[in-house]
């Protein structure tokens, strides 16, 4: 298979599990972006199968969803659930362009018959199981696709806590060693806002110059304690829309031990997401590079 084509199953499995977190957020807004993202990634296959057959020739071509998916069976493609599929596209053009707000049960039930019909059909144009789609494939640095490559292979094994665990990890190693987030967010301190008292407080040899003075461990702890304050606050950019997600995720691993166990898989599934997406955004920003080993190869 193609890079190019692999890439864009991954995609499409992308958003339809971004629709997912949508789906379980339960509220009104939520909901109708849940029902966006599902349809989306259908016609997403449905594109990647239509240039498969040839059936389109540009990614500008246009084609209805109902005139593609027609145009594909006459290639003799057998495609599952057309009443439901079309069913959903229905929905979503009524969210669209009616405003209509989508209930749960429809929301959930629209999961369940998108999930069953990317795993029927990429399978079986495709020869790769869904489960075999890795979102970290779109990560460049080796350490951290190793690492969330991992996470993926304890979720397929139903081992959600340990794959929870995982993308802490991950996240950990992201954060303060490849990016060194918080290292940048203390170099824009220093840049941008800061007077020659702050930068003068947080200087490594601050509190070397009360060495020999009682107050001297005070000093240090405080020089310390206020560059972690500059660097929280400006680290916080980096995050952008992940911010509550991230405070969500944070939440999940110091409650990691209490989560119910019928609760543990769609919890794995929402840490999955939002680290990789969180490590796609800064390798795209130029944040995250490949490893050097890689980068020679």
């Amino acid at each position: 298979m193609a890079k190019s084509e692999l890439r864009k199953l991954v995609l499409a499995k992308s958003v339809f599990l971004h629709g997912c977190i949508h789906a379980n957020a339960k509220d009104e807004v939520s909901r109708m972006l849940a029902i966006h993202h599902f349809d989306f990634a259908v016609e997403m296959i449905l594109r990647c199968i239509a240039t498969k057959y040839n059936i389109v020739s540009s990614s500008r071509q246009e084609f209805h969803f109902k005139d593609l998916w027609n145009e594909i069976v006459r290639k003799d493609v057998k495609l599952p659930l057309k009443s439901r599929m079309f069913e959903l596209h229905d929905v979503r053009n009524l969210v669209q362009h009616a405003g209509v707000i989508p209930s749960f049960e429809d929301v959930m039930m629209f999961k369940g018959y998108v999930e069953t019909f990317l795993e029927d059909i990429i399978k079986r144009e495709f020869d790769i199981s869904f489960d075999e789609l890795s979102l970290a494939q779109l990560i460049e640095n080796v350490e951290l696709r190793r690492v969330m490559r991992r996470a993926e292979e304890l979720f397929k094994e139903g081992n959600y806590k340990k794959c929870i665990l995982e993308c802490d990890k991950a996240l950990i190693k992201a954060t303060f060693d490849i990016a060194d987030i918080f290292g940048k967010a203390g170099m824009l301190t220093g840049y941008f806002g800061a007077g020659d008292e702050l930068k003068n407080v947080i200087s490594k040899g601050y509190a070397e110059k009360y060495k020999g003075k009682e107050f001297y461990a005070l000093a240090k702890d405080l020089s310390k304690a206020i560059l972690q304050v500059a660097q929280a606050a400006t680290g916080m950019q980096f995050l952008d829309e992940f911010r509550v997600r991230f405070l969500e995720f944070r939440e999940l691993i110091n409650n990691l031990e209490v989560i119910r166990e019928e609760e543990l898989k769609e919890k794995a599934r929402f840490s999955l997401n939002f680290v990789t997406e969180l490590i796609l955004k800064w390798q795209e920003e130029g944040m995250i590079r490949s490893s050097v080993k890689e980068a020679s190869s």
